[in-house]
């Protein structure tokens, strides 16, 4: 395990970041100084076919005040900021959510606690990488403005 908000140079170690650009930049604003989140884990997978390439992928994060990842409650917040950002958002029309909140449960046996995380799915379809990409660093960037302070 990398605890990425204690130890953030151990970054380079987690295989599910190489090459993937937008996704250590999010990982890294995450767990940086002073925020309320860290992560817990990710994971991507991408598909090429003749119709373009899919790109699956998720960040669940974690409250650092395991008091408020507890219970299930601050993570309705969160998803509720998630869609309120993007109703009043112009990035994605036609009031699309790009983005899937799906809350889970964990013995976390470090700290012998249960607590929740939310795993925030990014589902992208596009005609070729370099479109694939584009959207992907603008939604993990529409992301970071949620989920990192300032």
């Amino acid at each position: 395990m990398i605890w990425l908000s204690k130890e953030p140079e151990r970054i380079n170690e987690i295989p599910e970041l190489k090459g993937e650009p937008e996704l250590e930049k999010l990982i890294r604003a995450i767990n940086g100084p002073g925020q309320d989140f860290e992560t817990f884990r990710c994971a991507h997978t991408t598909t090429k076919t003749e119709a373009g390439i899919t790109r699956s992928m998720y960040v669940a994060v974690i409250f650092r005040n395991r008091q408020w990842a507890e219970t299930p409650d601050p993570y309705l917040v969160l998803s509720r900021s998630i869609v309120i950002a993007l109703a009043h958002s112009d990035e994605f029309p036609d009031n699309a959510l790009p983005f899937e909140v799906r809350l889970r449960r964990h013995w976390l046996k470090e700290e012998s606690v249960w607590a929740y995380t939310a795993d925030i799915q990014i589902y992208i379809q596009a005609p070729d990488e370099a479109q694939m990409r584009e959207e992907l660093t603008r939604q993990t960037a529409f992301l970071q403005k949620i989920l990192v302070q300032p």
